[in-house]
Formats: structure tokens, sequence, C-alpha cells
């Protein structure tokens, strides 16, 4: 059956260009209670002139040291403490800064974007701090890397002609530590220019809230020169390989190059490329050694004008010849050229392209970004809400088409490996340009991956070809006077218009949301692993993976346009899934395979997957099987079938649903879907929240650590259920060390302790609610730091914190809470969390609304009630210890 999406378009876009040319794009009644500001420049690393290289990057780590009202290091003064988030990125032909803040700060947001736009300040201190930080950015990134450079900046080198496109944007440190404050300021001057911007806002409030503050801070900026535009011509595309032997790798790793259909000309060919890219990712050869990896873009689809490339990457098997990769890959095209062949695949992919930019587009910093993007290199912002039904719309012919294309286009190739694989049949010579890869000496180069694009593109500044320049000083005088930060307005409520929260007759709690965002679903499924699982991690774990192979569940939501993962975390069982909103049905017939699986194979270990687990993981699972107890036996150890049904209990189980449907007919649907679910009660947790005798548990670690080692521990408690009331309870926790400026945090800064890590949390561990704090402190000082730790905890019950000190947590915290509204997809995490937790929709909507009720006293109260008792110590790789350790 299908499922109408009841599907509302989004607010309205709106556009005005100040009379300095600043253009701004507006979407306002955005139902969130945070928003988002940024601001993007026309210019980029390809704005780069000879001997500037790396110029672009610099300055962008400049632009968040200092303005004329905002002196060096003051920049997140007022952002961290509400909670905001503020960050900014270089690419080749546009540099973006972007914030997250509450609703109520986005005039401060407003006014710290104006005032480096209009009087950056430049210092020669901030310089040499931050050429040291771009250094240790380089290297991390490019230079101490196995395969560093690849594809970007090395692929450039080997496709491009032209110095704007082909040369490295990260540059060499070397050269870059002869640059001046004034050489900084000069580019800035030339290139950072109202009339080639765009600042773009995505907030709550209605538009005549907003504009009048876009003209307060932004409509005084002088425009300037327009900066000189680099040419976009660029040869035509020619074959070309260009080899790097590097050290200390066993494989060749290669980066393929295709020429892109320019976006601005023949949007629908380069989205068919899109499609192509998606269908490719994953594809291994005839032997199923190599697994290849396509993306559209160096930094991602859409994030350059032309030229740009259809990128490939691949991290080879041993002794496989690039050259072999290519013939096998270039096979693989022509097979993708058939439209009759390609009709279901192609539907499948552009399906799935489609609903990821959907999802992607929902949350509220990216929203911002891609509208402030796409209006800034297209002319055309709307294009985020457009793109999914034109991507999804794209016929197998035009996809069949560009692989045709593609199969028949000359192809550049850039290859990183060992000398007796990556040498090619001719001598190449390697441009001046391309940097040479130091990779770091290990095992893992052998299985490090070789990602489409690289992770984050380099948080740099912009370069500049000005003809007149100026000095940082007079760059920093244009501030026309003294300006001081605004004031907060008032505070957005977060709502939940619609929701409902409802107990199905088999104990199951759906929680369903109306969310119009997105045209998606979000599914959310926990279950407590109860005392079956919680005695036994490693054999739940296989029992979920089972479960994935047995259902198909990943694979069956895929071919809809969605995702599903299946995880647990020791206490938890959960299912993450996603969905166009016309998939739900199939959605909820896989979820309900998941839960009634019929019959399962008997068990046997299955062999790992992934990384170790974590110490702060290893610690609560030991723990876990001590406050479990004996689990019940019902049946023989290797019967997974009774093994599930142990597990997968409605009875303790949330269900949660966001998406842009009633919330009665999400409720109607999970309902019937999962109608049989019933699962074996065995007890749930064993016994109430009370108080246990003190224990110490050693969790045996295969390393003897030294006396200076790290060592990781855990001081808990089981928390009570009466006493002080949940909102004290939360503020206390923060207080203690859940906050930037807690006192755990702030007792290891005034110690000069940088190598201690202390952290207070509450969570649920094996049915009982637990406050806890996390430490990982050196060995010598470990019966110190524990002892501190107390006292804090002592200091804190006699003395209650002040006014000012409970405010500053209440704000910080009333704010982060505000940000499980920033998407579908956090707010169905959010949700997921605090229910299963055993709290409800009104704690969720209320919860920054409550946390100004408690007073110092009572939050006091509540650290004693959590924290007073925490007899509970649990270590991992302390060696010989025993209580005296822990006062």
């Amino acid at each position: 059956m299908s499922v109408p999406t009841g599907y509302q378009p989004p607010p309205v876009l709106l556009r005005r260009t100040l009379p300095n040319g600043l253009r701004v794009v507006l979407v306002a009644h955005w139902p969130t209670p945070r928003a988002a500001v940024s601001v993007h420049y026309g210019v980029g690393f390809r704005h780069e002139a000879p001997g500037q290289e790396g110029l672009a990057h610099l300055v962008e780590h400049l632009m968040f040291r200092g303005s004329a009202n905002l002196p060096p290091g003051s920049f997140y003064d007022t952002l961290h403490p509400l909670g905001g988030t503020a960050n900014g990125t270089t690419h080749a032909d546009y540099t973006d800064y972007f914030q997250v803040v509450p609703a109520q700060a986005v005039e401060q947001a407003l006014f710290r974007e104006a005032d480096r736009m209009r009087a950056p300040l430049f210092t020669a201190g901030e310089l040499a701090s931050q050429l040291d930080e771009v250094g240790r950015e380089i290297a991390g990134t490019r230079d101490r890397r196995p395969y560093g450079g690849l594809p970007w900046p090395g692929l450039p080198a080997v496709m491009f002609r032209s110095f704007a496109n082909a040369h490295d944007g990260y540059g060499d440190i070397d050269q870059l530590r002869r640059l001046t404050v004034d050489d900084c300021a000069a580019f800035v001057d030339a290139t950072y220019v109202p009339s080639r911007a765009v600042l773009t806002i995505v907030a709550p409030g209605a538009p005549e809230t907003v504009w009048p503050l876009v003209e307060r801070h932004f409509a005084d900026i002088p425009d300037r020169h327009r900066p000189t535009v680099p040419s976009e011509h660029e040869p035509p595309a020619a074959a070309r390989r260009v080899t790097r032997v590097v050290p200390a790798v066993d494989r060749a790793a290669v980066a393929l190059g295709y020429r892109l259909p320019d976006p601005a000309r023949a949007l629908p060919d380069h989205l068919a490329y899109l499609v192509l890219a998606r269908m490719a990712s994953g594809w291994r050869g005839p032997d199923g050694a190599a697994r290849a990896e396509a993306g559209c873009g160096f930094f991602g689809p859409l994030d350059a004008r032309a030229p740009d490339a259809l990128v490939v990457t691949s991290v080879l098997a041993p002794r496989q010849r690039p050259d072999d990769f290519v013939t096998e890959l270039t096979a693989r095209w022509r097979q993708l050229a058939d439209p009759d062949r390609l009709a279901t695949a192609a539907h499948r992919a552009a399906t799935a392209v489609a609903a990821t930019y959907r999802r992607t587009h929902a949350r509220l910093d990216q929203r911002c970004r891609a509208l402030g993007r796409f209006e800034l290199l297209f002319g055309r912002a709307e294009l985020v809400d457009e793109l999914p039904g034109l991507i999804a719309g794209t016929s197998a012919e035009r996809v069949a088409r560009a692989a045709r294309e593609v199969a028949d286009a000359p192809v550049a190739m850039l290859v990183l490996g060992p000398p007796d694989v990556a040498a090619p049949s001719a001598p190449a010579a390697v441009p001046a340009a391309f940097p040479v890869a130091v990779p770091a000496a290990g095992p893992e180069a052998e299985s490090t991956p070789v990602p489409p694009v690289p992770p984050v593109p380099p948080e740099t500044g912009s370069t500049s070809t000005d003809a007149a320049p100026v000095t940082a000083a007079r760059l920093a005088a244009r501030s026309a006077g003294h300006r001081s930060m605004p004031a907060l307005a008032r505070p957005v409520a977060p709502r939940l218009a619609g929701a409902r929260q409802v107990r199905l007759p088999t104990g199951l709690r759906v929680v369903a949301v109306p969310d119009d965002r997105a045209d998606l679903v979000e599914l959310r499924l926990r279950v407590p692993l109860g005392p079956a699982g919680w005695g036994d991690p490693g054999r739940a774990g296989d029992l979920l993976r089972v479960l994935a192979a047995r259902t198909s569940a990943a694979g069956r939501v895929a071919a809809v346009g969605g995702e599903l993962r299946l995880g647990q975390d020791g206490q938890w069982a959960d299912v993450d899934a996603w969905a166009p909103t016309g998939g739900l049905p199939e959605l909820l017939r896989v979820l309900a395979d998941v839960v009634t699986p019929g019959e399962l194979p008997r068990w046997r270990p299955l062999p790992g997957d992934g990384p170790p687990a974590s110490p702060a993981r290893r610690m609560d699972d030991a723990l876990r099987r001590v406050w479990a107890g004996r689990p019940p036996v019902v049946a023989a150890p290797d019967d997974l079938t009774a093994l599930h049904r142990q597990v997968f209990v409605p009875a303790g189980a949330v269900l949660v649903l966001v998406a842009p449907l009633a919330a009665e007919a999400l409720v109607a649907e999970a309902t019937a879907a999962l109608a049989d679910w019933r699962g074996t009660d065995t007890g749930g947790a064993p016994g109430p929240d009370t108080a246990a005798p003190p224990q110490l548990i050693v969790v045996p670690e295969p390393e003897v650590v030294a006396d200076g080692g790290q060592v990781h521990l855990t001081l808990c408690g089981r928390e009570p259920s009466g006493g002080s009331a949940e909102p004290a309870r939360y503020l206390a926790t923060a207080l203690l060390g859940g906050h930037p400026a807690a006192r755990l945090a702030q007792r290891c800064r005034r110690l000069g302790y940088a190598d201690e890590v202390m952290l207070a949390r509450r969570d649920v561990l094996a049915g009982h609610r637990r406050a806890a704090v996390r430490l990982s402190v050196p060995r010598r000082r470990l019966a110190r730091s524990v002892a501190d730790v107390r006292a804090e905890v002592r200091e804190l019950i006699g003395v209650p914190p002040t006014v000012e000190e409970l405010t500053t947590v209440r704000r910080y915290c009333a704010a982060q809470l505000l940000t499980a509204f920033d998407s579908p997809a956090q707010l169905a995490d959010a949700l997921r969390h605090t229910t299963a937790a055993g709290r409800g929709l009104d704690w969720v909507v209320r919860r920054p609304q409550l946390l100004r009720t408690p007073d110092p006293q009572q939050v006091s109260a509540a650290v004693g009630d959590l924290f007073g008792d925490l007899d509970h110590v649990v270590v991992l790789g302390a060696g010989s210890v025993d209580l005296v350790d822990f006062p």
C-alpha cells in the first residue's frame, strides 16, 4: 500500500540585495528554536595567484581571530556559553563562514559576521599562531598520512593545466611563513567585498523581524572594487598519468578523474553523473579484490563551478596493477551504458541520491550553507528544494549516456604506492605543485581507505591579486566607531505540535511526531538487551548480525531509497532507519521481520568486525554483568531463537517515528505492522534502583600499564528514585562535570593537568538508573584524582553554587538541549534517548524552561543525591589496586 506523504513545501525563500551589493537569502518561519547564519564569499583557492598557494586557507583561519569590535580570541566568548557553534571552510570557488545559535541570539551572529566583513583585525602574534595551526593541518591531512593528497590536492594537478585549477590549495608552509599581516590584509581588501558575498539566514522568526537586523549590521559596510575573477578556461581534457612512489605501503592507491558537465549550463546531464557515481560506488572488479568509491566533485556534489571532476578512488589489492583496475572499471562503465539493463538500478540509485539530499538539507546548518552556496555559484538558492525532484526524475537513458561518455573519455590517473606496483609502463613527470606524501609507517597503511572526497575541506582563507594593497591597520580602521554586542532577544521555545505518545497493549511505547521539514520518515527502535543480553553482549551482537543477514534488512530499505542499521552498545539493541515517506510501509515490514524473524540458526561465535571496544564500553560491560545478576536460563546457550525472544521484548521498548504525517496515522501504521510482536518477558531488571554494597571491579588490560601510564576508571552509584527533582539533577550533573566550565574541568585546568579527563554523566545500566564520573588519569595520580573528585562533590554538597555560576550552567544547558530540534534525524535520536530513559514528551519540550526553576540549594541537594555515594568503582588497566586507592 502507498502512504500519502502529507508533505508540505518548505517556507518561502526571500531575497534582497543591499545597496553595497550584498545578496541576502532568508528562510523565515523555519520550524526550529535555533537559527543558522552563513556568509559565502566568492573567493577560493582558484583565485590564488602564483606564489600565493595556501593564502586562502591561512586567511580563513585569521578571520576567526579578531575584528574591530571583537578583540583577538573573543569571537567565541558569547557564542559558546549559548551552546552555539561556528566554523569556516575554503573551497575552489568560495569560502564560507557559518554559525548555529539559539534563535534569541541571531542578531549576535549577524553582528559577528558583519564585524569581520567590515574590519578584520590581523596581528603578528595571531598570524604566527595560525601558521602553526595551518602547518599541523597540512601535515595531518596531506603530508604524514598514507596516500596523503589523494585525491585532493593531488588529482587536480594531473587533470588540469591552468594554474587556477591545478595548483595545491594547501600550499607550502615554509612559503606561507614568509607572508606578513599586510599581505593577508591586502588579500581580504581585494576579495572579501560585499558585492561578491551572499548572506544566508534560516530562522524561526518572521521576515519583518529579521530584515531590520540585516540592515542594521550590514547596510553601512562599503563595497570596494570588485576582485578580478579568474578565467574559467581550461584546455580540453587529455589522458594523463602521474605516479608517486610511497614508502611503507604494499598496495597501490589510485584516483581517477573525469570531466563533469557544467552544472550551470547542463544541470540534467550533471545530475546523471551524480546518479552514475552512486551506482559505481562499492563496485568491485571481477576478482572482488579492490573496492571503488565514486563521487562528484573534490569536496562534494555541486560544490564548484566548471571544470569539476567525477572522482573514482580505490586502494588496490596487493600486487594488483593500476592499469588492470582501469581496464576493469572501463568495462563496468560500458555495462552501465545499456539503458534497458540499467533501468531498475538507475531508478533505485536516483531515488537514494534524492532522499539523501532531502535528509541533508533538512538539517539546519546544512540547509543554510547549501542555500548560500547554490546562490553564490549558480544564482539559484532554490536548488536546495528542487534538486531531490530533479535527481529522482533522472532517466535511465540519461544515466546510460553519461556512462558511455565516461567510458570513452580521457582519464586522469594519480597513483600512489610501492615501486613494484605503482610504477607506470612509461615514466611520467610529476607536476611541481603536487605534494610529496610522507606516510606514517605501520600496518594500518595496508587497510587505510581512500575516500572519494576529503572528509573536511581545508579550513583556510582566500587569496587575492590586489593591485593597491592596504595595510592591516587600515583594514581594521574601517570599523566606523565602537559597536557593542547586541543583547539577546526572547528565547524561542521548542514545539512538538501534534505529537503523540501511545503505549500499545504489548507494552511497546510508540512516539509519533509530525515533521514536514523533509519528505522522509525517521525511525528509531530501542530495546533493552535485558538480563540475557547484558550478561553476554558479544552473543547479543552476533544475534543482531544474524538478524541483519537473515532479513536482508539493509538491502530492502536501500531499495526504497533509505538506510537501516542494526547495532547494540551492551545496554540497548537499536534499529536506526530512514526512508522516503512513501517507503514507510516497507520500512515497517522490515522492522516487523527484525522483531519477529521466526526460527534462527543455532549460535556460533562469529568473527569480530570493527575496532575493539572503547575503555568506557569495557568498564560498563563489566559492571553490567554484576548489576544484571544471573541471566534466566530458558533455552540452550546456542539457541539464538530463544535469545531473540528474551532480548526483543516489546514491554521495555520504544519506537520513535518522525515524518510529515499525522501522528495518528503513524501510530496506526506501527500498530498494524507490529501486532504479532510478543517476545519472552524474563522479568526485566534484577531488582529496584536501590543502593548496593561497595564494589571494586578490575577489568584486565592486555598491556601492563606503567606507573605513569593512563588509567581509565568509573566511579558510580545507583540513582535514588526519590529526593531531588529532574531539573535539579540535570543541572547538578552539568555543574559537576558536564559543562565546559564544570567544577571538575576547572580543577584540571587549575592544577595544570592537561592529561586528565573527568566527566559526570547519568544513564541507565542493566535496568538501573546510574550516576557516574568517568576519569582518565595518569596511574601515579590515581588515588589523588579520585580523592579530588570526592572533594569536589563534598564541596558542592556543603556549599551551594553561586547564582552567577548556576546561571552560566543553566543557560548553556538550556541552549544545548535545543540542538535536538536541528533536524528530523536529530529529533528522532533525542526522543529515543529520552523516552527510553523513562522520560516523556513533556520533558523534551519543556526542559529548557524547567531548568530555570531550581535554585542553588536544590542543585546542591541533587549533587548529594546523585554523587554523594559513588561506591561502585570500575578500573581498566590499573594493575594492582584496592579500595584504599579510592577514598
